[in-house]
């Protein structure tokens, strides 16, 4: 019991240092970020002397996001490519440590849990109380159950 309980410490110690480092990396973050994809299009302008006729298309950038259940395309200027394109590359490197953070957050969880349970004394010894009943969802459940 007493080996159980000293790596369950030693990992949610760990988890909790690796939760530390996501969260400083989140408040670290100046911004700005930009929600969508940043892309390039191709395309032909349509005046028979151009030189796109020939193969060689004009190319312009834009940037694409979901809005109310469609695709929203925006046009974005020369002058503007390189701060869209970092945000957009900030705003993917943000939700990324944000769902890492959810996921160490459940996992610091379930370690306390674990290391809690693996503390316990049943008490009394002859006729211990039962212990604890887990609340909430259980894991890979989420159905109702029947």
């Amino acid at each position: 019991m007493a080996e159980l309980s000293s790596r369950l410490r030693q990992r949610l110690r760990q988890v909790a240092d690796k939760h530390r480092e996501q969260i400083e990396s989140l408040v670290g973050e100046a911004g700005p970020l930009i929600r969508g994809a940043f892309g390039t299009r191709a395309r032909i302008c349509g005046v028979p002397g151009c030189h796109c006729a020939r193969g060689e298309l004009h190319e312009s950038k834009y940037l694409s996001a979901s809005q109310a259940g469609a695709t929203r395309q925006v046009h974005v200027p020369a002058g503007d490519e390189i701060e869209v394109q970092d945000g957009v590359a900030r705003y993917r490197r943000f939700r990324q440590v944000r769902t890492e953070l959810t996921k160490s957050a459940k996992e610091e969880l379930e370690l306390a849990e674990q290391l809690g349970l693996s503390l316990l004394k049943p008490y009394p010894a002859g006729n211990p109380l039962p212990p604890p009943k887990r609340r909430g969802r259980h894991k890979g459940g989420g159905g109702v159950s029947r």
